[in-house]
């Protein structure tokens, strides 16, 4: 089996990040965090095992070129990883608000075999459909269970090899990709959930964290309860419910590696 070490960057996701956290344990037993939240995200990250460095913020922030939370703050956990473990294997990207469709560690065995350097992966993002409305979300603790319509999105590498020399300038941003990695990708897109819209108090909650650091706008056109319903998320052309399959996105149903990248790239409609 090929070593498979999670590097993960969490923010205020204490509504989920149990749930998230017993999904990863199914699949990394090597897990670097980097937290930045004032919940108690940190108090349920430490209580597992797999979990064998965790890093605050607060540490590293005087560090970072403008002080911001970006991609490049990765490096500081990709370093300890490297002085922990054997230069060898796969790094995997994880984030406090996602759950695993595919396996990544059967991915990360059949890039190796592959001899790919990277892998680039379908992220799916789920919201709260205007049907939800009708539901008692409140009695739904699994965010699997409750959050069910999602739009398919981007493509992002979120896995790559890992190997000497590598590494991520501090102030890198919108790039997940490290310096150093090699030009060759798998043929296979697998798939993530991604959950960033979880209930009404969640992104109302996170709405006003998000004004108060600066962190992020993607809650800042909610004005009421209403605004948390949508039938399609903004910039998207297409929403489904999710029945357990994503269809022609499923590792077995993906066409060329053509289609498969203009599928990533455009939006299409069913």
């Amino acid at each position: 089996m090929t070593q498979n070490i999670g590097l993960m960057l969490t923010r205020n996701e204490e509504d989920v990040i149990d749930e998230v956290m017993a999904a990863n344990k199914k699949y990394f037993d090597k897990i670097m965090v980097l937290d930045g939240s004032d919940d108690r995200t940190e108090e349920i990250v430490r209580s597992y095992d797999c979990v064998k460095y965790f890093l605050k913020d607060k540490e590293i922030i005087d560090r970072l070129p403008n002080r911001k939370f970006e991609d490049g703050a990765r490096q500081f956990l990709l370093e300890k990883a490297q002085e922990m473990y054997p230069v060898e294997g796969w790094f995997t990207l994880l984030h406090g608000d996602e759950v695993w469709h595919d396996d990544p560690n059967w991915v990360a065995n059949e890039a190796e075999k592959a001899r790919a350097e990277k892998v680039n992966w379908y992220v799916m993002n789920f919201f709260l459909h205007p049907s939800d409305k009708e539901r008692d979300l409140g009695a739904i603790k699994s965010v699997q269970e409750r959050v069910l319509w999602y739009c398919p999105g981007y493509l992002e590498i979120r896995q790559f090899r890992n190997k000497p020399g590598i590494y991520y300038d501090l102030g890198q941003r919108n790039n997940t990709l490290p310096h150093g990695i090699g030009w060759q990708i798998y043929k296979h897109f697998p798939v993530y959930k991604h959950y960033p819209y979880r209930s009404v108090s969640q992104m109302m909650k996170k709405k006003e964290q998000h004004q108060k650091s600066g962190f992020s706008v993607s809650y800042e056109k909610l004005q009421s309860a209403d605004d948390c319903f949508v039938p399609i998320l903004p910039n998207y052309k297409q929403a489904r419910r999710f029945d357990g399959s994503f269809h022609e996105f499923q590792l077995n149903k993906q066409g060329s590696l053509l289609s498969r990248w203009l599928r990533g790239h455009k939006f299409i409609t069913w």
